[in-house]
Parts: C-alpha cells; sequence; structure tokens
C-alpha cells in the first residue's frame, strides 16, 4: 500500500458514506492508499421550537425554497419532526449541489421541482443562477426562502434580492471547530507522529486533503500553527478543493500545492495517479 494518506473533512454525520465512497474509487482504479476522516467543522443544528413554527410559517408561504447544502435540509427536516410538522408540496427547490438532491430524493419531502446547475463542473451559486434563469423571467415579488447555516455565502440572496424578489434567510445549524481533544484529531496526530522523518520528506509520501469549506480550511491552518506543525505538515501536503474560492484560500494558507477538482468521490483517483506518477 501506497504510505500516502487521503483525509476526508467532511462533517461527521456525512463522514462515513464519504469515506466508503472513495474507498470503493480507489478500488477500481487499482490504488491502495490509506483513507483518514478528520471532520474539520461539526454542524450544530438548532432545536428551538420557535424556530420551527418560524421555518415552517416560511414554507407555507414560499414559493420558491433554496438549501445551501445537505447539512442545511437535514437539520430543518429534524427540525420540523421534532414538532411534528409536516413539509409542504407545493415548494420549487433551488439547489446548488447534486449531493443536497441525493439527500431530498432519499427522504419525506416531494417539492414539485427541483433545479440544480446544468452539471457538476458548475456546482456553486453563479451555476445555479444560470440554470434559474431557464424556470423564472421575472423575480419581482416572488417570495423565496433560503435556509443555511450561520455563515456562508450571500451571492445568491444578493442576486434574487436585486431582482426584486422577497427573500427571506433562516440559520438551521451552527458550526464549530473540531475539538483538538476529540478523537479524530488524536487519530490524525497518533498517525503523523508514526510517519517516519524519511517519509515526511519523501516526495511519493502526502497528505491529500479532500476539503469542500473555506471556513474548515482557514480552521486547519488555525489548529496546525497551534500545534506547532502548520509548516512540516503543509510542506508534504496536497489541498484538493471542490471550488475555486476554496482552493485560493488552501493555497493562502501554505499549502505546498493545490488541485481544484470537482466535487464527487469519482473525481479523487486520477489526480491522485498523476501525482504519485502511477
Amino acid at each position: 500500500m501506497n504510505s500516502s494518506k487521503i483525509i476526508v473533512t467532511r462533517p461527521r454525520d456525512q463522514l462515513h458514506q464519504a469515506i466508503t465512497s472513495i474507498q470503493q474509487n480507489l478500488a477500481e482504479n487499482d490504488l491502495e492508499i490509506e483513507v483518514l476522516g478528520l471532520p474539520l467543522l461539526e454542524i450544530v443544528p438548532e432545536t428551538d421550537q420557535a424556530l420551527a413554527q418560524a421555518l415552517h410559517e416560511g414554507l407555507l408561504v414560499a414559493e420558491w425554497l433554496s438549501f445551501v447544502s445537505p447539512n442545511s435540509f437535514l437539520a430543518a427536516d429534524q427540525l420540523l419532526k421534532s414538532f411534528q410538522y409536516e413539509w409542504p408540496s407545493h415548494l420549487k427547490l433551488a439547489l446548488i449541489g447534486g449531493g443536497t438532491e441525493k439527500v431530498i430524493l432519499e427522504s419525506r419531502f416531494k417539492p414539485v421541482l427541483i433545479v440544480t446547475p446544468a452539471d457538476e463542473t458548475q456546482w456553486d451559486s453563479e451555476g445555479l443562477w444560470r440554470q434559474l434563469s431557464h424556470h423564472e423571467k421575472n423575480w419581482s415579488g416572488k417570495k423565496i426562502l433560503v435556509v443555511r447555516g450561520d455563515t456562508g455565502r450571500e451571492w445568491l440572496v444578493n442576486q434574487w434580492q436585486s431582482a426584486n424578489a422577497q427573500v427571506q434567510a433562516i440559520s438551521i445549524y451552527k458550526r464549530k471547530n473540531l475539538d483538538q481533544k476529540d478523537p479524530y484529531w488524536q487519530n490524525f496526530l497518533m498517525m503523523w507522529n508514526n510517519r517516519s522523518m524519511s517519509q515526511i520528506d519523501n516526495e511519493s509520501n502526502k497528505l491529500f486533503w479532500l476539503i469542500s469549506s473555506s471556513q474548515a480550511c482557514k480552521y486547519l491552518s488555525e489548529t496546525l500553527i497551534a500545534m506547532g506543525l502548520k509548516e512540516v505538515i503543509l510542506k508534504c501536503s496536497v489541498a484538493f478543493a471542490t471550488h475555486e474560492k476554496i482552493a485560493k484560500v488552501a493555497h493562502d494558507i501554505g499549502f505546498s500545492k493545490v488541485v481544484h477538482i470537482l466535487p464527487g468521490s469519482e473525481n479523487v483517483s486520477q489526480p491522485i495517479k498523476e501525482l504519485i506518477n502511477i
């Protein structure tokens, strides 16, 4: 087995499925590389009854509904379930990526329409906006509910507001940094401490980080600084970033190499093959 490692940084609830999918893709491409999990950000869903009521009332009057991520839908669904609210059946969905669409299609929620970017090369707010133009020519007065976390991009909301839509945004979860005492961090540090200096300096032994959040990338930098490990770890690390903005953050914090890849486990193996010269 190659002594390189793949570090998956998805949130805890999505981690097992992501690791399994990547392992399957590696096997299909004859790559034997260990895959580790390090969920850099914790998702903390809101549980307040008043928020559940506000969410349900917003759903009843909205025409379009947008979830910014799988986490935003899962947190909303759990909150509604907790207080016996059902999903309305009249809603049209605007979704940035295929991951969110997948969890919704597997859920109890049945919207009348789902709009996503044209393909995975455009899985961002800009790609969604282009596709939405085929479904609404005039957004003026349209009621839109955006369900999101406590931080995130405002680009899509700004586009709707500029088009005179009536936009309501509800924060459904908070994100917090993974505690340094968490077993995931401890397992990572154990792996790192077991690497010999010859492995660390060997160009064929890399840490491949799969990063899908700018916030997670910044937290990684801050934590490695606090541990006194930033320079030595990033020196032998490659960031696989699923968006150009994440790629910029990864470059700015000091990754030795940054590769922009499309979302999805099927897009991991080929760049790794190229980087380890298989």
